[in-house]
C-alpha cells in the first residue's frame, strides 16, 4: 500500500495556529484555499459557499458542532466575513486586511493543486 496519496491535504502555518488556535487556523486556511476555485463572486471577491454539514468533507475528523463553533470564532474575531444564503447556507470570505492588521498570514495556495482542480473542473 503506497504511503503517498493524491488526496487533497490541509495546510496550516504553525505560527498562525499558535496565535489563533489550530482549529481556527485550519478553517481560515481552507477558506483561503477554496476561494481560489470558487465560482461565487461578489464585488470581485470570491466567496466559499457551504452549509455547515458540507464542511465535514473538508474536516471529517470534527463534529458539525466543532465546525460551527470554529467558524463563529473566526467571524467574531473578524478574520472571515460571512453572509447568509438561505436558512442553512452561508458564504465565507477571508478578510485579508483584518488578518494582516494582526499579523495573521496565510500560506500560498498550492499551484499544482489549483491547476489540477481547475483542469479537472474545466475539462
Amino acid at each position: 500500500m503506497p504511503l503517498i496519496t493524491n488526496r487533497p491535504f490541509l495546510q496550516v502555518d504553525p505560527v498562525v495556529a499558535a496565535k489563533i488556535g489550530i482549529n481556527e487556523a485550519l478553517v481560515l486556511q481552507q477558506i483561503h484555499e477554496l476561494s481560489w476555485n470558487s465560482e461565487e463572486k461578489s464585488e470581485d471577491q470570491r466567496y466559499v459557499r457551504k452549509p455547515y454539514k458540507e464542511w465535514r468533507v473538508e474536516f471529517p475528523f470534527w463534529s458539525v458542532d466543532t465546525i460551527i463553533r470554529t467558524i463563529k470564532k473566526l467571524e467574531k474575531a473578524g478574520y472571515i466575513i460571512s453572509k447568509r444564503e438561505g436558512k442553512k447556507e452561508k458564504s465565507y470570505l477571508v478578510d485579508y486586511d483584518a488578518c494582516e492588521s494582526v499579523s495573521v498570514y496565510l500560506l500560498p495556495v498550492c499551484a499544482s493543486e489549483f491547476s489540477e482542480n481547475r483542469t479537472s473542473r474545466d475539462g
